[in-house]
């Protein structure tokens, strides 16, 4: 038994000489990752191996942004910003979010009964920069778990010195013999209020005067997931950020003599769809100090994009109207929060190009430069599109925060308000939740009714935009449209580059020679012939077909056509006049629509569907049959 452990540590030594080790210094609360490594590292046969990959778990989180959180040279930047232009709060701003980002050296300074904890005494802790690591999260009891006390980093840890884990009947003895940690099993390890803990984020904001006037929800990403259909489900914050394994999963190297599956096993990935900041990082270790090799930050930054792209749908339509070509864009998010999510920097916006059939564009919106500055953003900040017909209008999905005189800011301590918040939100969002206050929708998207919206009802978890551009002499189309994803807004980069401080300006150098490329989040590419609708001219009144397939299962199509500009609701009754579903509920040009019926728990029966325009009300009769 003494030979394997030999055999163990020797093997794990090795496997690090090639990058900077993790540290293994123990308090009287916590114990760095490498403690955690000498048993959860993969052995390369049956320990933490899966398909003949690495899945043990500081390998996974080394090169993550969470177990470099006190390194992240974003936030130190920010940090510095504050502090900068607020010298007389320094040492509660740095104590304020070295809470949550190097949470070890906090609280082991707030034990040791000392007032602050400072940014000084984090950059001389090999110990404090190991992130928010195994023996943080494993340690924080659930006590408070969805309370407001818990929000912001208040997390609740003390010196009993137990880990708790997933699985039942730990194997105990090993653990406190290593470390003088206790393996207990608890099943909040698995629930999103965790998570909540930090990534619920409440920030003080100041007025003019430099005094503190309220709080601002800087990220809420719990609070969203609570407004949404999977509250109450088993789908929580690890179901996409710990992807999980099924299969059984020899977890520990030692002790060699008693192997134990466990299943399920969550990956420690813990990627959302930051690929930037990890870029960044993965061109600085040295200078930053990391211990995850570029190899290591390159497979976390594409599980990333992965995840990035696992969040979101994106479909587009196309429509000829007279001499108009209408392309129909839906964002659907498919995550458990607003997309993007969490601090305030970042946004994504629509890409649309398109060209006729000999090459030329037509019509290219949402362009952007090397720089990663969109192209035609307005100065102060893009307001929000329901119909966009022109190339200096585009679809910004951001927050953009304001301070107490409806200014935009770029310092979290000025922000009192979000000036605008049309992040999509996920399927079941709706303004009347509990949660809503904390999570609001701002701007123009809020009297958008296509925004989270479908037949007037909140919760879609989408928005739908249309693009409208001349038809020209085409003869057929070409649309490419993409969904593109920043981690840091151009303009708030630039406002870091007039920060004179170290970790401002040690940013700004980093950021120009890492080039700010959006991520394609997701991409869409339709090909049309122009048929010659010009010579037929508009129809000159509203027309509703019969229609067809009649009778139908499982759907049919209704053709109707409008003859003025004007809001266009077709809704389909039971025969008892109960509204059973709103197919159409916006406004429309003149022009020749379809539109599918696609009941889904309906009886068979005879339905009636009624088109309603401005003073003109047409009903016809449809079967369905099952």
């Amino acid at each position: 038994m003494l030979k394997s452990f030999i055999a163990i540590i020797v093997l794990f030594t090795f496997s690090l000489s090639a990058q900077a080790p993790l540290p293994n210094v123990q308090t009287s609360m916590f114990a760095g990752s490498g403690n955690c490594a000498i048993c959860h590292s993969s052995d390369g046969v049956n320990v933490l191996t899966h398909n003949g990959q690495d899945i043990s778990m500081v390998t996974a989180w080394r090169s993550t942004m969470m177990g470099n959180s006190s390194k992240d040279p974003l936030w130190r930047a920010m940090v510095s910003e504050e502090t900068n232009r607020f010298p007389m709060l320094k040492n509660t701003i740095e104590n304020t979010c070295t809470r949550c980002h190097a949470p070890m050296g906090y609280t082991e300074s707030e034990r040791a009964g000392n007032e602050f904890y400072t940014m000084d005494s984090l950059r001389v802790s090999t110990f404090a920069n190991d992130g928010v690591n195994c023996t943080v999260c494993h340690q924080i009891k659930p006590e408070n778990f969805g309370q407001q006390a818990s929000y912001s980093g208040h997390y609740k840890i003390d010196t009993t010195r137990i880990i708790y884990g997933p699985y039942q009947n730990p194997l105990a003895q090993p653990m406190i013999s290593m470390s003088n940690f206790t393996p207990v099993f608890a099943t909040h390890m698995n629930s999103s209020e965790l998570c909540a803990t930090c990534h619920t984020l409440f920030t003080p904001y100041l007025d003019n005067n430099n005094q503190i006037a309220g709080t601002f929800p800087e990220q809420t990403p719990y609070l969203e997931w609570k407004n949404s259909v999977y509250n109450g489900t088993s789908t929580n914050c690890q179901s996409c950020h710990m992807p999980v394994i099924t299969d059984s999963i020899d977890i520990a190297t030692i002790p060699a003599w008693h192997v134990v599956k466990r299943a399920p096993f969550r990956k420690h990935d813990f990627v959302g769809g930051n690929y930037y900041m990890l870029e960044m990082m993965k061109n600085n270790i040295d200078s930053l100090g990391l211990t995850a090799t570029a190899a290591q930050i390159t497979g976390t930054q594409e599980k990333a994009l992965q995840n990035l792209r696992n969040g979101i749908s994106l479909s587009a339509t196309s429509e000829i109207i007279g001499d108009t070509i209408e392309i129909t864009v839906v964002i659907q998010n498919l995550t458990g929060h607003k997309i993007p999510s969490g601090i305030p920097t970042r946004r994504m916006w629509i890409n649309l190009q398109a060209k006729d059939h000999l090459g030329n564009v037509m019509f290219d919106n949402g362009r952007y430069n090397s720089e990663g500055r969109i192209l035609g953003y307005d100065s102060s900040y893009e307001k929000h599109y329901d119909v966009i017909n022109q190339g200096d209008q585009i679809q910004v999905y951001e927050a953009i925060i304001g301070d107490v005189d409806n200014e935009r800011t770029y310092t979290l301590l000025r922000a009192a308000t979000y000036l605008k918040d049309n992040r999509i939100p996920p399927v079941g969002f709706t303004s009347q939740h509990s949660s809503y206050d904390s999570t609001k929708i701002y701007g123009e998207a809020l009297y958008d009714p296509n925004f989270n919206k479908s037949g007037g009802i909140e919760g879609s978890g989408k928005d739908v935009v249309r693009y409208r551009f001349a038809r020209g002499n085409a003869a057929s189309v070409t649309v490419n449209t993409k969904l593109l994803f920043q981690t840091v807004m151009w303009e708030f980069a630039d406002h870091l580059t007039h920060v004179p401080t170290y970790d401002a300006q040690k940013f700004v150098q980093m950021y120009h020679t890492t080039p700010n490329i959006p991520l394609v989040a997701a991409e869409k590419e339709i090909q049309f012939v122009v048929t010659d609708v010009k010579n037929e001219g508009a129809p000159s009144s509203f027309i509703l077909h019969q229609n067809y397939p009649n009778p139908f299962n499982p759907e049919t199509t209704i053709r109707y056509e409008i003859g003025k500009e004007s809001f266009v609701n077709i809704s389909v009754f039971d025969i008892n006049a109960n509204l059973v579903d709103v197919l159409v509920d916006e406004h429309k040009y003149p022009g020749i629509y379809n539109v599918k019926f696609e009941p889904k728990n309906l009886g068979s029966g005879v339905y009636f569907y009624v088109l309603r325009s401005g003073n003109s009300t047409i009903t016809k009769k449809l079967t369905l049959l099952k």
